[in-house]
């Protein structure tokens, strides 16, 4: 099967596929859908490692390796994940970044800006894109977006993505002119609030993305989302943008494909 769609974050590691994860992966292939799953801790980052080897994989998933920043409590073991970033199945450092939305105190956002820092620096140093994490209190939408901008201004070399954007356009800007791409899951198929950032950006920086088993859309929302759902993702992405569904989703590949320097 030809390969037409790239879900660049998902979580097939997760329990929630524990009884049909092979037969999930199956599909994938079947519909010529590369996965890209997150781990968002050490034993979860050896997950989805272990995933993208596996026999099941038939080199359609792939792999990214971190903490997440609401976990930042585990630490960060610098030497463990540096060997897991070495993994050639490995194309990113993450899910990594700022996440205020439950933060309990100020120390909290000490030590999650101390732990983006350690992502950024092994990012830095294996040359692997960030996969970033960023949410806002609601009643300071931007905070943690300035913050994660200011902190990886300091490190112009490193690249990096923001996956599941929902900074409003100005913010959007901010991330573009920084070559961060974005990428946006099933909830556009049911939300509005995306639409203005879906149209106005640059077709090169924008990637597509199911969360799985998170976030499904329509006509799935309320169950488990798979990574084949990036299709309907990918399909809305083009109604709103008033583009050809199959012309997006190749120019949609072709970008994950540059992004994460595969097969480069």
């Amino acid at each position: 099967m030809q390969t037409k769609y790239f879900d660049i974050h998902a979580h097939l590691n997760c329990k929630d596929f524990d009884v049909d994860r092979d037969e999930v992966i199956e599909r994938c292939k079947e519909e010529g859908v590369l996965v890209n799953n997150v781990g968002t801790s050490l034993v979860t980052s050896r997950e989805v490692c272990a995933l993208a080897e596996s026999a099941a994989a038939d080199e359609h998933l792939y792999a990214t390796v971190g903490v997440h920043p609401t976990d930042w409590e585990q630490g960060f073991d610098e030497k463990e994940f540096r060997a897991l970033a070495e993994h050639p199945r490995v194309i990113a450092i993450g899910e990594c970044g700022l996440d205020y939305f439950h933060m309990k105190d100020e120390n909290e956002r000490v030590e999650q800006k101390k732990l983006f820092e350690q992502h950024i620096v092994l990012a830095e140093s294996v040359q692997k894109p960030l996969m970033l994490h960023v949410r806002s209190m609601l009643q300071s939408p931007q905070q943690a977006y300035n913050d994660v901008l200011e902190i990886l201004n300091a490190y112009p070399q490193v690249r990096a993505h923001a996956h599941f954007f929902a900074g409003d356009w100005s913010i959007a800007q901010r991330y573009l002119d920084r070559d961060i791409s974005l990428s946006f899951t099933g909830v556009i198929t049911f939300a509005r609030q995306y639409d203005e950032v879906i149209r106005k950006i640059p077709r090169d920086m924008l990637l597509a993305e199911t969360d799985a088993p998170f976030v499904a859309p329509e006509p799935y929302r309320g169950r488990r989302g798979e990574p084949l759902y990036v299709r309907e993702v990918v399909e809305k992405l083009a109604e709103i943008r008033g583009e050809a569904p199959e012309e997006l989703a190749e120019a949609l590949l072709h970008n994950a494909l540059s992004r994460f320097a595969i097969g480069t």
